[in-house]
């Protein structure tokens, strides 16, 4: 069993949390709490250029964060807009 990972999140993603639906808080939630446990997930796409740097989508949001030891630092929570085409 693995230990699980510090979860801590940015001010920035705080707010940009705190400004999603009810229903998007608790996917933001419940993929933080499984990054917390495994966070490099199968879908998580690390990014290029950037050290420790992932991201995972869920539904319409982005998370952006930063592996780090034993931390895991949430810095970004993005809502894209839903196109016509999806």
């Amino acid at each position: 069993m693995t230990t699980p990972y510090n979860l801590k999140i940015a001010p920035t993603a705080h707010h940009q949390i705190h400004l999603l639906s009810t229903k998007h808080r608790r996917l933001v939630i419940k993929l933080a709490e499984a990054l917390a446990i495994n966070p490099r997930p199968p879908g998580a796409k690390k990014i290029t250029g950037m050290m420790g740097l992932y991201s995972e989508q869920i539904d319409s949001l982005r998370l952006v964060y930063k592996i780090e030891d034993q931390e895991i630092l949430l810095l970004l929570v993005k809502s894209r807009p839903i196109s016509k085409e999806d």
